[in-house]
């Protein structure tokens, strides 16, 4: 799933437990996405390089990430544990209600700061964090009558844990910067998105030889140049699709060159046509999608 949104999920909060297999390529294909919603990672056990924005991280347990929207992020399990974390979205709008302008938690989820927000829970931290989000998993998945109730109390209870401990941590910075070159690169993607991208013209633009780039940026971002260049025209499509474009013109405005071509990628990217996309869009039905 290339890309992932709150805005049209009719309920505002999901929280769920996930463990991956390792091996299973579906989980390791994951590509970067963001989301118009809070989510709040904590890693629990495996081997993976978490990526945020520029930045790639080894997270141990314990480890707990606080995106803010629109925040591109993507996990990669390397090792031969399982992949276990716990997360916790939380819609944009919804989360406000608890962020009003007088609430002490408002400092520790300023959606104009962009740093990454990370903090290390202890054991008891851990145990603590995972109690309540089950209760909240729960909750959730049931959705009975005044559980709504019991949602908002889990939340609370989650979010003071994490300004306690965020209060009372030191910045933990264990991070490697993607290099210059890769940044670089992903932003000549960006600005040229729309027209045919090749290994040659990056070379030529930043005067590194082609296997060279495709290599760092394999590193460093997990996704082959090709792929990257497939998710953001997929990316671009589905909100020219939700912005009211047509098929056609999703199609060609997004860097496809071949309608039939972009209609298979499209789907199986998202995992509906581009025209079943553009309808839900129109009837506000998208959900997660």
């Amino acid at each position: 799933m290339p890309e992932s949104t709150f805005s049209g999920m009719s309920w505002p909060i999901h929280c769920y437990h996930k463990s991956s297999t390792p091996g299973i390529q579906e989980d390791n294909a994951v590509p970067f996405h963001h989301h118009d919603g809070y989510e709040f990672y904590l890693f629990l056990g495996g081997s993976v390089n978490y990526f945020v924005a520029d930045s790639v991280y080894s997270p141990v347990r314990g480890d707990l990430f606080i995106l803010r929207p629109n925040q591109p992020h993507r996990g990669i399990s390397r090792g031969t544990q399982p992949y276990n974390r716990f997360i916790i979205s939380i819609r944009k709008d919804k989360m406000e209600q608890y962020l009003g302008p007088e609430s002490e938690l408002s400092e520790y989820f300023d959606e104009s700061n962009p740093t990454v927000r990370r903090v290390r829970l202890n054991a008891e931290g851990i145990d603590e964090y995972c109690s309540i989000a089950d209760k909240l998993s729960t909750a959730v998945y049931l959705r009975k009558s005044c559980d709504d109730l019991l949602v908002d109390a889990y939340i609370t209870e989650i979010l003071v844990l994490i300004s306690r401990q965020l209060a009372g941590s030191r910045s933990e910075d264990d991070q490697n910067s993607v290099p210059d070159l890769v940044a670089e690169v992903k932003n000549y993607i960006f600005e040229h998105l729309t027209e045919q991208i090749a290994l040659s013209d990056l070379s030529k633009q930043f005067f590194f030889n082609g296997k060279y780039i495709s290599a760092m940026f394999k590193k460093y971002t997990g996704m082959t140049l090709r792929s990257y260049i497939l998710d953001q025209r997929i990316c671009l499509a589905k909100r020219l699709l939700r912005e009211g474009s047509n098929v056609s013109e999703a199609c060609y405005h997004s860097g496809f060159l071949d309608y039939t071509n972009f209609i298979r990628s499209f789907t199986r990217a998202v995992g509906m046509s581009p025209g079943k996309y553009s309808r839900c869009a129109r009837a506000g039905a998208l959900g997660k999608f």
